[in-house]
């Protein structure tokens, strides 16, 4: 058998399967075929068991049925359903996971990210091999199982020279350890300014890029004109300690004109009330409608569509591709793609909200986080709970210290200069700011559990 034929019957067999699935779910099908899923389904079969059957290219199932090895580029999902057939293979995800050899495992190895700063992206990840980075020229590898660093000469001449690694996806035990390192070698051969102020602002610059590393990649492009590929190297990176080491030491390692750029953003941007004030001057005030065709089935929206209330046992509703299936939150008819704009939504009493924006894109009907606000790319807010707020965007939580509770929360957004801001409404205090790279419309985002949040009229003073 052909491999493509190998793969278009294991498609075959999974478009059956996943119907079976439908039907009655694993347990029931699993009782139809007249066996159960056992441990030994889950662990990796030793060669006397791959070669129980015939073909060395086959193992013995749970089932006692001999199945083929899924082919490299898949994982295993299930064993075949008749003997000498292939298991159930689904493709890895491209650009994502591989699998380079025959197997039964669950799951794709992941692809290596190459460290963008030090090497080079030789050949990229398949769905069948890895990412090959190679070291740029001046770096090399001590060992092959570590990253580039810098080769040097130690002083010793019966050791010769030494590898010198400058980072890692991994944040060392002091996460500054690396970009003060580089400083203080920086500050070795020159006397500049802009070395002694970064060696001493470290913390603080790492804390801001920390929390807003996007608006200082984007303001630092827009500047200096970044390296594409250290641009996007820094949205692979999950870790946002390890993203702000990333770009501390990049812009450490070009020298002292982006260096001082950097200070002067994060030095510009530290008065938080001055910046609220200033969006709140030139900011336009708005009353968005809620979408009830967004909200979830325990949300009722008013026939003015300013208010949200959680229902415990709400009427039905009917069917929507739009409507919010697992978590009870609601968006706007309008969004936002210009200009400068603020609301203000009155939460009163309720302890348990999202206040915030999302695009229009943001997935409906999962169970999981890809579709609650906040916990994704594609939505930002702030969330209150058991009167404790934090600030919430791709599942990166931002704690926040908030002195006196706000019955109304002010939300201001100048979708031009990508600034997102939380405000206490009452008292006009800063809560927290957003630096984002808006890709697509913004509109209003509520989430509530046990309470009514209403977006305030614009003529509510």
């Amino acid at each position: 058998m052909q491999p493509n034929q190998v793969t278009a019957m294991a498609l075959i067999s999974g478009i059956i399967f996943l119907t079976f699935i439908s039907m009655g779910g694993e347990a029931s099908l699993s009782s139809r075929l007249g066996y159960k899923r056992s441990s030994f389904q889950e662990e990796s079969l030793t060669e006397v068991e791959l070669n129980e059957c015939e073909d060395k290219g086959q193992y013995r199932a749970a089932n006692g049925l001999c199945c083929h090895l899924c082919p490299p580029g898949s994982k295993w999902l299930y064993d075949c359903f008749y003997n000498g057939d292939q298991s159930l293979c689904t493709p890895c995800m491209p650009g994502k996971d591989y699998m380079d050899d025959a197997h039964r495992d669950p799951q794709c190895k992941k692809c290596s990210t190459c460290n963008l700063l030090y090497e080079d992206v030789q050949q990229d990840c398949t769905v069948t091999s890895d990412t090959v980075c190679q070291c740029k020229d001046g770096y090399s590898r001590a060992h092959p199982s570590q990253p580039c660093g810098v080769t040097s000469n130690t002083g010793d001449s019966g050791k010769g020279t030494e590898t010198v690694a400058l980072l890692s996806v991994k944040v060392p035990k002091d996460v500054l350890e690396e970009p003060r390192m580089l400083i203080e070698k920086r500050m070795k051969s020159s006397n500049a300014e802009v070395w002694r102020q970064f060696h001493e602002l470290l913390p603080e610059l790492y804390k801001s890029i920390s929390e807003n590393t996007f608006y200082f990649l984007y303001e630092m492009d827009i500047k200096y004109k970044i390296n594409i590929h250290v641009y996007c190297g820094v949205y692979e990176i999950t870790d946002i300690s390890a993203r702000a080491i990333f770009i501390l030491n990049y812009v450490i390692l070009e020298g002292e004109e982006k260096c001082q750029g950097l200070l002067e953003m994060i030095l510009a941007g530290q008065n938080k009330q001055t910046q609220l004030q200033t969006l709140l001057d030139s900011a336009v005030k708005c009353s968005p409608t809620l979408n009830p065709n967004t909200a979830h089935e325990e949300l009722n929206i008013s026939d003015d569509g300013k208010t949200a209330e959680w229902l415990k046992s709400p009427p039905e509703k009917p069917d929507h591709p739009d409507r919010f299936k697992y978590w009870s939150q609601v968006l706007s008819a309008e969004s936002f793609s210009e200009g400068c704009h603020f609301w203000v939504v009155n939460v009163g009493d309720v302890d348990n909200l999202r206040v915030g924006v999302s695009y229009q894109s943001i997935l409906r009907k999962e169970p999981d986080s890809a579709c609650l606000i906040g916990f994704n790319s594609r939505s930002w807010c702030l969330w209150k709970h058991k009167n404790k707020y934090n600030a919430w965007h791709d599942q990166h939580r931002t704690e926040l210290e908030v002195g006196e509770h706000p019955r109304r929360i002010g939300v201001g957004l100048d979708y031009d200069k990508r600034v997102l801001l939380f405000y206490n409404a009452d008292n006009n205090k800063h809560l927290h700011t957003f630096y984002a790279h808006f890709s697509e419309p913004l509109h209003v985002a509520l989430w509530v559990w046990s309470g009514v949040l209403t977006i305030e009229p614009v003529n509510n003073d």
